[in-house]
């Protein structure tokens, strides 16, 4: 804008040059040196003049500035900022207070001639007076005042004016005419107020001469100069007038209360002087405003510059107030209590350095809430405090999730901060408030209420809406729709196609009659303790052991457990969440750690749980580290079923008693059908499918190792190979995915008809499939065309593989095996020079021909063979030379 304006004010290009007015040379000011240079050059202006004129007299010029205009002294420059900045205390990231008031500058362009004049304004030469004269007679006067402080009207003659303030020329003008002119009416106004110039010099980012309007106060000259350095004082700037100073302002008053009313407005040659800062301390830590602060006569207390911070925050430490103090002889450390008359008053120095240090986080005199309760939180200690009083109504204090039998009171026992814990139930207090398990409370005690595991949000939850219900009813519909679409699959384990309704009817049959654990209750039941379990073994010292006790064996959650000073063999249990269904309550086992002659000695105390438990005895008291065992009932076994597929009478789930073999399940469910082929029996075992998935992974790891050494092996060969390594470790990482079976071969007829090897007990998750009879020989590997053929006694091995077109070139004749239906494999007799009984092939038999791995084409052999021959030539033609 300013570059426009400069063009339009120089519209015309002339050889000499031009003469520019005091309004035309302020915005030619206002452009960058390259900007100025460029427009001298095209329109012949002498620099020079810029500065001749910029110390001319403008009185006569109509135009008042709408900032002070800074017209001597040198501009700031970036070393003189960088000299302004020696006092900044290196890195440190608290600042001197006040200073960044001055920050920015205002607009140039801004304009004052429609801001309304304040009555107090004083009339002085070079005002502009605009009186409009209207009814009987209408004039229009603009009157400048003159140096004699007059104005003269045409027809009255002067009228001294100069000295007084606005409100007062106004109604002198209006009494005049009123006096002489009858029925006319006078308003008065400033049409534009005098220019002058002031000074401002000591601490001044940029000192000199200004000029300013009439109603240009103390702080808006300061902030045209661009502010005060660090090095001056905001406290003491004085006003000079005639060499007298008329007014001392104190910014901290305008900054910190708003008081503006010793900011008053300047006069035609007044100084502004900043002197150097006066005395400084520095405030940090806990207070509102952390930053250096200046010191006066009248402010030099503790409790002063804690004022001048704007007070300390409610986390601050005011007993003990850190002051520094560097002396001649070094630092000296002061302490103050701030809450005294005293500590307020402590007298300041220059470079005093405070520090308001935050208070303890520690709850004091107060009672703190966790875990499974409506509202956790700290509640107020009063003498006498017991747990029903924090407890209150348990409906509307304690969530529906937390656990009635079992909660603590954690509490620290010395200075050192080491707890004991409490335990209590909450179904006692409520049957009875004066029962021993309405702990009295003591300051800084901690109650944590555990969960017992239930999922409040989803057995509480009665409000359903609209949305919930529409989801619930498209979700079962595409559930129907799927086991419509498919109502069968394929079990992997023995090959049986299952009706997938009846095996999901089947799981949750076994779900129901099988005890489950949940292992997501337990490990919040963990984690819920873990941190006074830690706290607890923290403690522990040479002659103390930590004070926790080990639950496990046939309790809902087994873990470790805080031993209380109130423990007993009874409350540890109902910790552990009471005894499983499993349990067996004629005999426990305690474990104890003993020192016997400065050596470590483990002994077994045989417990009765039953009588523990009915009758509530103390005569057994569990020690720390001790570990209670609560053993299993005899022959207790989770998942005591089996499942029968295909051809039996009742397939399906059967439980069964622990001994029970295969014959007595298969009795149970009726036999097999009159299409039934026991010889095919498939057998799989969940036991086995665990074993067999390791050793998967094992000899998976051994044949990539076999397959990388095998080619770096074939690398010193010519030879040429069907496969390569990278294609046999690629077959390698798809049998990494192969999943295990777990099967196991069984001779059905043999254990129908009673042999004690072959009807072997059943465990549970055991599978067996009796499949229908299948007379099919399949014939599958390294054959021309791999088929089933039905089945034909008599036929041998050969005859199989010659229906199938015979084996292929890289079949591996001396390995063919055939893979009985019930899983055994029997090896046919191919040795020309050496027989063997060959059992005859049976209905669901499978021939394989493996491939040969080492196998070699006609023309790698040849080319291996002329090789040999060259060298063994090369080799004869050396000899006989």
């Amino acid at each position: 804008m300013l570059i426009i304006t400069a063009f339009m004010l120089i519209s015309v290009k002339v050889t000499a040059a031009p003469s520019l007015s005091a309004s035309q040379l302020q915005q030619l000011q206002q452009l960058s040196p390259a900007q100025q240079k460029q427009l001298a050059k095209q329109y012949g202006i002498d620099l020079s003049m810029l500065q001749q004129n910029s110390v001319t007299d403008k009185r006569d010029s109509s135009a008042t500035p709408a900032v002070p205009q800074r017209v001597t002294g040198a501009p700031l420059t970036s070393s003189s900022k960088q000299t302004n900045a020696t006092d900044k205390k290196g890195e440190d990231s608290l600042t001197p207070f006040g200073y960044d008031f001055f920050a920015g500058q205002p607009l140039s362009t801004t304009v004052v001639d429609d801001l309304p004049l304040p009555n107090d304004y004083l009339i002085g030469a070079g005002d502009t007076l605009d009186i409009q004269v209207f009814g009987k007679e209408n004039q229009q006067y603009q009157l400048t005042v003159k140096r004699d402080g007059s104005i003269h009207f045409p027809k009255y003659g002067p009228m001294p004016i100069a000295g007084y303030t606005f409100g007062e020329a106004r109604d002198k003008i209006q009494a005049m005419f009123a006096e002489r002119v009858i029925g006319v009416n006078v308003t008065v106004d400033i049409g534009a107020m005098r220019t002058m110039q002031v000074y401002l010099t000591g601490d001044i980012k940029q000192p000199g001469a200004y000029t300013v309007n009439g109603l240009t106060t103390i702080t808006q000259a300061l902030i045209a100069s661009g502010g005060i350095k660090e090095t001056g004082s905001l406290r003491a700037i004085q006003l000079k007038r005639s060499g007298k100073i008329v007014k001392t302002l104190d910014l901290y008053d305008l900054l910190l209360r708003g008081n503006s009313q010793d900011d008053i407005r300047l006069l035609k040659g007044d100084t502004l002087f900043v002197p150097a800062r006066g005395p400084q301390v520095s405030v940090e830590g806990e207070v509102l405003r952390p930053a250096y602060y200046e010191l006066t006569a009248n402010s030099k207390t503790l409790g002063d510059a804690i004022a001048m911070a704007g007070g300390t925050l409610p986390q601050g430490y005011l007993s003990s107030v850190s002051v520094k103090r560097q002396t001649e002889t070094g630092k000296k450390q002061f302490n103050l209590d701030l809450t005294t008359r005293q500590g307020r008053n402590f007298a300041l120095k220059n470079g005093d350095q405070i520090v308001i240090a935050k208070s303890a986080g520690t709850l004091d005199n107060a009672i703190v809430l966790r875990g499974e309760v409506v509202r956790q939180g700290a509640f107020k200690y009063t003498p006498n405090l017991k747990l029903s009083d924090i407890l209150g109504d348990p409906k509307r204090t304690l969530k529906p999730s937390a656990d009635l039998n079992y909660a603590l009171v954690v509490r620290e026992r010395d200075a050192n901060r080491h707890i004991d814990t409490y335990q209590f139930s909450i179904n006692q207090i409520i049957a009875d408030a004066n029962s021993e398990q309405n702990i009295t409370l003591q300051p800084k005690d901690q109650i944590f209420i555990l969960s017992n595991g239930v999922d409040s949000e989803f057995w509480d939850d009665a409000d359903i809406n609209a949305e919930t219900k529409q989801q619930q009813q498209q979700q079962q519909q595409q559930q129907n729709n799927s086991q419509a679409l498919t109502t069968t699959a394929i079990d992997v384990e023995t090959g049986a196609e299952i009706d997938l309704q009846q095996r999901k009817q089947a799981e949750r049959f076994v779900d129901n009659i099988t005890e489950t654990v949940d292992e997501q209750k337990r490990t919040t039941r963990e984690a819920e303790l873990l941190p006074i379990i830690e706290r607890l073994k923290d403690q522990a010292t040479y002659d103390q052991t930590a004070r926790v006790v080990e639950v496990s064996g046939a309790v809902k959650f087994p873990g470790v457990y805080p031993l209380s000073k109130n423990s007993t063999f009874n409350s540890l249990i109902h910790a552990a969440g009471g005894l499983a269904e499993s349990a067996y309550v004629q005999q426990a086992e305690i474990t104890r750690r003993e020192i016997m002659n400065g050596k470590l000695t483990v002994r077994h105390y045989p417990v009765d749980v039953s009588a523990m438990l009915a009758n509530n005895t103390k005569g057994f008291v569990v020690q720390p580290q001790d570990r209670i065992n609560i053993k299993t009932k005899p022959n207790w076994h989770k998942n005591n079923t089996v499942e029968l597929q295909g051809e039996v009478r009742f397939p399906g789930v059967y439980a069964f008693e622990r001994g029970e073999t295969l014959q007595d399940v298969i009795e149970r469910a009726g036999g097999l059908t009159q299409f039934a082929y026991p010889k095919g029996a498939v057998f799989s075992r969940e036991r086995l499918k665990r074993q067999e998935q390791e050793r998967l992974k094992m000899l998976n790891r051994q044949l990539q190792q076999e397959i990388s050494s095998l080619a770096l092996r074939r690398q010193t060969t010519s030879a040429q190979y069907t496969t390569s390594p990278s294609e046999a470790l690629k077959l390698a990482e798809e049998l990494q995915n192969a999943e295990a079976v777990g099967r196991m071969v069984i001779s059905l007829p043999r254990a129908l008809s009673g042999d004690q090897v072959a009807n072997i007990m059943v465990e549970g998750g055991d599978k067996l499939y009796v499949p229908p009879k299948n007379p099919v020989i399949s014939i599958m590997g390294e054959v021309q065309f791999s088929s089933n053929q039905l089945f034909e006694p008599g036929m041998t091995v050969s005859d199989y593989l010659e229906r199938a077109g015979g084996t292929k070139q890289q079949a591996d004749k001396d390995r063919i095996y055939v893979v009985r239906a019930d899983g055994s494999v029997m090896l046919p007799n191919n040795s020309f020079w050496f027989s063997r009984n060959q059992k005859q092939l049976e209905p669901g038999d499978t021939i394989v021909v493996p491939i040969d791995t080492d196998y070699l084409d006609g023309l790698s052999t040849a080319s291996t063979a002329t090789q040999i021959l060259y060298q063994l030539g090369v080799a004869w033609q050396a000899v006989k030379d």
